[in-house]
């Protein structure tokens, strides 16, 4: 069993990177996008028990009216995917693009002359050296000379080039390897960075990248899940403060949506990075059906990643599932006192004084429940994922990251879909809300990644595999 986590160790639990684009009206659109581990935001314009029992069932869908079964892991390895057998005299082919809409044509250069654009998406985990140190356990199946990082550098940088996103979401890039490597050698691909450490002792974060040529910097906005304050949360296991941290990042996003809506504008959103989450278990089920009823569910379940229903007792999460004073409601939005308690905090962070102006909370107040609060978790935003987490024709689970305990699918790129709005009701004129799914880099399983002799290996550099799509973007809505 995994030794106790600390508190310190709980509010640091989450190792992704969320991004997500909005659009602005007129004649350009503007993206934006959110690093949950870096707290970054940028905003751009174009330019036992296991023998017995079933399953886990939990409500989910439209109106909770659907019930849906999580499987149980063949206990105790620590891989979600039963074991397969080995397959010999195969061929490892190179991965692939999968498209989705057939019809549709190469991105334009610009200028554009037509009403729509494509661009492309990349999210990659690409395991930072100093982790790889701290962990070597999981990489003991690797010959020494690919675990290097010189050598993963390179294949990284030729793996980008390769592909050439337009834009680029990496997590896990350790920061004097950003500076020193990676930000010179994407700078002369012509990408523009904001890189963003995380908070704490940890030496790794995220860097956001775009190509300057298809796209220019509107903002960049910071946002902090640690929260000192709420030190005395009893929140002390994975799966509820990764549900408060999802939260909070949602409402960050309902947020600059209701802004842009306000100046009758339009937002597209994505969201990517790796969530530590699988497939679907009610952290991914709240993200792509927009509700999660989670009285008495089990904290260990919420992102799937460690088995723990052999345990007679366990944490399960009831009302309220954070303290009032996180300034998130149960529908992920941010409370209107707590959005004026940011902005008197930004006036006065130069001249804070103790109990006066740092608008600390009340030490009696910070546990207090919020009599609101109900038993669902949900938010409004349309997001599906790009993925489907199954190989098409073989139906083995697709896997996007894997390692001396085993592969499973965490890393993910979740989008808004199209939809189709009426821009001049007098004029009868119509445009495409939201992004349409061009394609994506295909996956592999892992029996395909293990004949490869696993993760890293001399073709890919870090133990996640790059997730990739392809997205045509409206410019009549935009």
């Amino acid at each position: 069993m995994p030794p106790a986590e600390t508190p310190a160790e709980v509010t640091e639990c989450w190792d992704e990177y969320l991004a997500s684009a909005a659009q602005r009206g007129e004649s350009s659109s503007e993206l934006i996008f959110s690093s949950l581990l870096s707290n970054t935001q940028l905003q751009l314009k174009v330019s036992g028990q296991h023998e017995t029992q079933a399953g886990w069932h939990f409500p989910a869908g439209r109106g909770l009216l659907e019930e849906l079964q999580c499987p149980l892991w063949q206990f105790p390895t620590a891989s979600y995917y039963p074991p397969i057998d080995s397959t010999v005299g195969f061929e490892v082919t190179w991965r692939v693009w999968d498209k989705v809409d057939e019809s549709a044509t190469a991105a334009e250069p610009l200028p554009f002359t037509k009403a729509s654009m494509d661009f492309t998406v990349m999210s990659y985990n690409i395991l930072a050296d100093d982790l790889l140190q701290a962990n070597q356990e999981l990489y003991t199946h690797c010959p020494l000379e690919v675990l290097d990082w010189s050598y993963r550098c390179s294949l990284l940088l030729e793996e980008i080039q390769k592909w050439e996103p337009d834009i680029l979401c990496l997590q896990e890039v350790q920061e004097n390897h950003y500076h020193q490597q990676l930000y010179p050698a994407l700078s002369q691909m012509g990408y523009t960075c904001v890189y963003k450490r995380r908070t704490g002792t940890k030496t790794d974060g995220c860097a956001t990248c775009y190509h300057s040529s298809c796209f220019s910097e509107v903002s960049v906005a910071t946002l902090e899940f640690f929260r000192p304050r709420l030190s005395c949360w009893t929140g002390t296991m994975r799966g509820d403060v990764k549900l408060a941290q999802l939260a909070i990042m949602l409402a960050e996003i309902d947020s600059v949506i209701k802004s842009c809506n306000a100046k009758g504008e339009h937002c597209n959103l994505i969201l990517c990075g790796d969530f530590n989450s699988i497939p679907s278990m009610p952290l991914y089920q709240l993200i792509t059906t927009g509700e999660l009823y989670f009285q008495g569910l089990p904290a260990w379940m919420i992102s799937g990643q460690e088995d723990l229903s052999h345990r007679a007792y366990g944490h399960r999460l009831f009302v309220p599932l954070w303290p009032s004073s996180l300034g998130i409601t149960d529908r992920c939005s941010i409370l209107l006192h707590t959005r004026r308690n940011q902005r008197a905090r930004a006036r006065n962070q130069e001249k804070l004084i103790p109990g006066v102006t740092d608008i600390t909370p009340d030490a009696s107040s910070v546990n207090q429940p919020d009599e609101s609060f109900s038993h669902t978790i949900s938010h409004q935003l349309d997001l599906e994922s790009v993925y489907q987490h199954v190989l098409p024709g073989f139906g083995n689970p697709e896997v996007t990251t894997l390692h001396s305990e085993g592969g499973s699918t965490v890393d993910y790129i979740f989008y808004s879909r199209r939809r189709t709005a009426t821009v001049d009701q007098n004029a009868g004129n119509f445009a495409s809300r939201g992004l349409k799914l061009i394609g994506s880099l295909s996956l592999l399983s892992e029996d395909v990644l293990w004949s490869m002799k696993g993760l890293p290996n001399d073709i890919f550099p870090s133990d996640h595999l790059s997730l990739l799509a392809r997205f045509q973007l409206d410019l009549n809505a935009a």
